[in-house]
């Protein structure tokens, strides 16, 4: 019997260490909430003028592209087009960091005359809020590739240099937490710089000693001293909007630093944003860069400097203007599905329901949880298995209806024992009420006599 008893001991233990580990290694907690999704048109034009009388020869363009970036944005390129002078290309060019181009060469430009290029992209973003559990953390692994690349120095960001180290030292103090460490990081560079344009990239070190920048010295010094404090960070560069319809000349820069388990986390130092980024952000090019941080980069071998320009349009469209419109009415219909669910919570918390009903409202926030985590799973498969995220965006649909009607089941069953704790009391009063009256009654008639 003993034996028995711990062979099946043996077994429960075998099975919770499995499980331990099955969960321990999946991706099945919430990394980031989906607060919003956007489906829209991104134009970009780029016009490069010969105001000269002698031609221009031997021309190079190269145009980063919006790209997938699981998590934050997908980009469909629709099409591309190239008109003025002779030209060959496009040539796309696809490298390990992450980063693609387009490539025109032997460009020739007449004499007042221009080379005009316009990429046309579909756009399914989000605004993504990451909920960083300290529990969850773990080291990174510094013989990682990964962990090499992001923590060593480049151009402009000198994480190396003694005055950036010390600097990142004096920042985080004792502080072990690399998410904390990141957040003091961040706290000082929006402290420490004051946001002024500048003609030209300046880099970290410059940012530090000057204490002024625009977003491109603001994300070259968090970088920097998130690599000397030993956490991996990267650059984001591309094109961003205040509005979800517009048209910018400039492009934008923000930063990325990575926890374990958790992915790159988005910071936009300049724009007050930390563990979180809206769907206005539109990356195109990321550490470490074949080319200088760029929209695009135009050389020659034959004839003077050209004028150059670019022009950014974000459009909103209809769901059904993207190739994969069931997936996009999908989620999106579940993503706000979960704000009166969370509202309906909200309320009965207020109202008592937590201390009522402390089970229910539990098993509520248990489904939105659930839903959320489907959100983002439906989300992080698009790109390799659009029929996986499907099912993810409806099963996260089917679980925030679910929560919704378990949500006002709450707020009504509340209400309710409000309304009989009141009737009670109101009947209570009305009974006190007529034997005070029929006390007082007696107590004149007998005065009466």
């Amino acid at each position: 019997m003993k034996s028995q008893l711990l062979a099946v001991a043996v077994a429960l233990a075998v099975a919770c260490l499995i499980l331990q580990l099955v969960f321990s290694s999946s991706n099945d907690f919430l990394k980031y909430e989906v607060e919003g999704v956007f489906v829209g048109e991104l134009k970009h034009t780029i016009q490069i003028t010969n105001p000269w009388q002698t031609p221009i020869r031997g021309g190079k363009l190269i145009v980063p592209l919006v790209k997938n970036q699981t998590g934050r944005h997908y980009a469909v390129l629709r099409s591309v087009s190239a008109s003025g002078g002779m030209f060959h290309g496009p040539t796309l060019l696809n490298y390990d960091s992450g980063n693609i181009y387009l490539y025109w060469s032997d460009i020739t430009i007449n004499p007042e005359a221009a080379f005009n290029v316009e990429l046309t992209y579909l756009i399914l973003s989000f605004s993504v809020k990451y909920t960083i559990n300290a529990s969850r953390l773990v080291e990174y692994n510094v013989e990682s590739e990964l962990y090499k690349r992001y923590t060593q120095p480049e151009q402009l960001i000198e994480s190396d240099n003694p005055k950036i180290v010390n600097a990142a030292r004096e920042i985080v103090g004792g502080e072990a937490n690399s998410h904390v460490k990141a957040l003091l990081i961040y706290n000082f560079v929006v402290e420490h710089l004051k946001y002024e344009v500048q003609k030209e990239e300046k880099g970290a070190l410059w940012a530090l000693e000057n204490g002024v920048g625009d977003c491109s010295e603001y994300s070259y010094l968090f970088v920097a001293l998130c690599r000397a404090a030993g956490i991996p960070a990267r650059i984001q560069a591309g094109f961003a909007f205040h509005h979800d319809s517009g048209v910018v000349e400039d492009g934008h820069m923000w930063a990325e630093y990575y926890l374990e388990d958790y992915g790159w986390i988005p910071v936009d130092a300049a724009w007050r944003m930390f563990g979180q980024i809206d769907h206005r952000h539109l990356s195109s090019i990321q550490s470490i860069p074949e080319i200088p941080y760029a929209n695009y980069l135009f050389n020659q071998t034959a004839g003077k400097k050209p004028k150059d320009k670019q022009s950014v349009r974000l459009s909103p469209m209809s769901v059904g203007g993207f190739p994969d419109g069931q997936f996009v009415e999908a989620i999106s219909q579940a993503v706000q599905r979960i704000k009166p669910v969370e509202l309906g919570v909200l309320l009965g918390k207020i109202l008592g329901g937590k201390i009522l009903f402390p089970s229910e409202v539990e098993a509520v926030e248990l489904k939105v949880l659930e839903s959320k985590i489907c959100i983002q799973r439906a989300v992080d498969s698009w790109e390799t298995g659009s029929k996986t995220a499907l099912n993810e965006a409806f099963k996260a649909l089917d679980k925030a209806d679910e929560a919704l009607k378990c949500a006002w089941i709450v707020v009504v069953k509340t209400f309710i024992l409000y309304i009989g704790i009141s009737l009670i009391l109101a009947a209570i009063f009305v009974s006190l009420v007529r034997r005070c009256s029929r006390s007082l009654q007696q107590h004149n008639s007998y005065n009466v006599q």
